[in-house]
This record gives C-alpha cells, structure tokens and sequence, in this order.
C-alpha cells in the first residue's frame, strides 16, 4: 500500500513537473505563443509501476533528488510517528529498529549528497544505488511499524 502511494506521489509530481515546462519556439527573438502539441513521453520516460520510481536521465538529476527528498519528506514522518510510539506505547517499537531505521536513513542522505557530483558514467549505478537505500528504508519502517 505504501509503495503504491510513493508511486502516486512520484507521477503526480512528475507530472506536475512535465506541465510546467511549456515548448516555445523562438524565432529572430519573438518568441511564438501557440503552445506546441508535447510529444508522447518515451518508453525510458515513462514511471515504473514495479518499483514507484521514474527512470530519470542524467539531465535531470536535480528532478530525481527533488523526488527523493518528496519522498523522504513522508518517511520522516512516519520515523517520527514510530518514534513517538516506541515513547507512548513502553516499547511497541524497540529502541534497536529505530536505530536501524535512523542509520538507514542517514545513508539515504549520504547517496543523496552524491546526485550534485554524478558523471554521466556513473549516474545510472548512482541512481539506482538511491533508490535501493530508499527501498530498504521504507522496508525497515515497514518491518518496525507494531502488529
């Protein structure tokens, strides 16, 4: 249910993204105001059902770690609110989760720092080396959440 979620959140953005950039076409510095028709997106820019994230180029690396940070904007609450529960409820959520929770999330950060200096040569393992660390965050708290 969460992963459907992110993946709704990842094409809402994405979308809303796409409809902000708009075509014009300038020509002898008059710039044509009758929007262009957009192209159908390619098959790489399409969102990936499978996994909830979007097969993002290395052109837009900024896009990708805007949808990261989106992302990790919900998982903080949700560490948060476990953290709250382990507090409240006298260690419904152990001590040992959150901790692996906060460590997993702290790699997050440290792969995130690392979109600002990608080459293209190694974007695509970079990229995917994210998106596993956030999978795996989403997994722990997923695994911490109480029965």
């Amino acid at each position: 249910m969460r992963r459907l979620a992110i993946a709704a959140a990842t094409f809402v953005l994405i979308s809303t993204l796409s409809c902000r950039k708009q075509a014009s076409n300038e020509t002898g510095g008059v710039t044509d105001t009758v929007g262009t028709p957009a192209a159908p997106p390619a098959a790489a820019e399409m969102p990936d059902t499978s996994t909830g994230v979007r097969n993002f180029t290395f052109e837009q690396r900024q896009e990708f770690a805007q949808s990261i940070r989106q992302q990790l904007a919900e998982i903080d609450r949700q560490i948060q609110d476990l953290s709250s529960q382990a507090k409240s409820r006298g260690g419904a959520v152990s001590d040992r989760a959150l901790a692996n929770i906060r460590s997993a999330r702290r790699t997050v950060d440290r792969n995130l720092t690392r979109v600002n200096t990608a080459t293209t040569a190694n974007w695509d393992q970079l990229k995917q080396t994210v998106n596993q660390a956030v999978e795996s965050l989403d997994e722990s708290i997923e695994a911490a959440q109480p029965k």
